[in-house]
């Protein structure tokens, strides 16, 4: 058995656009398409690719409205996997974030959760 270096990543992302609730909301398979067609795009390119497996959930969120706390879910899905090794940690944090802009410019997302180890990025779009 041969050993490796562990280097796991991880894509939060939620799939409603924006904050209100009547929102459009995407579905995981939207998300997977995007993500195929990334993989894709930078292989013909011959750029390096995250590959992963795709899990659906939801986020969990306090909301604040004055005194009246209450809370929130949203539908949402994580990307995760690991790190090639003949990536380096420069072009595995260049991936991720191509992946994480990709992935809130097509689900006009205004976060996307990025984990590379043990660091975490927040990519946050206005």
């Amino acid at each position: 058995m041969e050993k490796k270096q562990f280097r796991p990543f991880q894509i939060s992302c939620g799939l409603r656009e924006g904050y209100d609730i009547s929102s459009r909301v995407h579905t995981g398979a939207d998300a997977g398409m995007i993500i195929q067609n990334w993989l894709e795009k930078r292989t013909k390119a011959g750029k390096k690719v995250a590959v992963g497996t795709l899990l659906e959930g939801h986020f969990i969120y306090p909301l604040i409205e004055g005194e009246n706390i209450s809370s929130r879910y949203e539908p949402a899905f994580h990307y995760k996997g690991m790190v090639r090794e003949d990536a380096s940690d420069v072009e595995a944090e260049e991936m991720l974030f191509d992946l994480a802009k990709e992935l809130a410019q097509k689900l006009k997302q205004k976060r996307v959760h990025v984990e590379l180890c043990s660091k975490y990025f927040l990519l946050e779009n206005n």
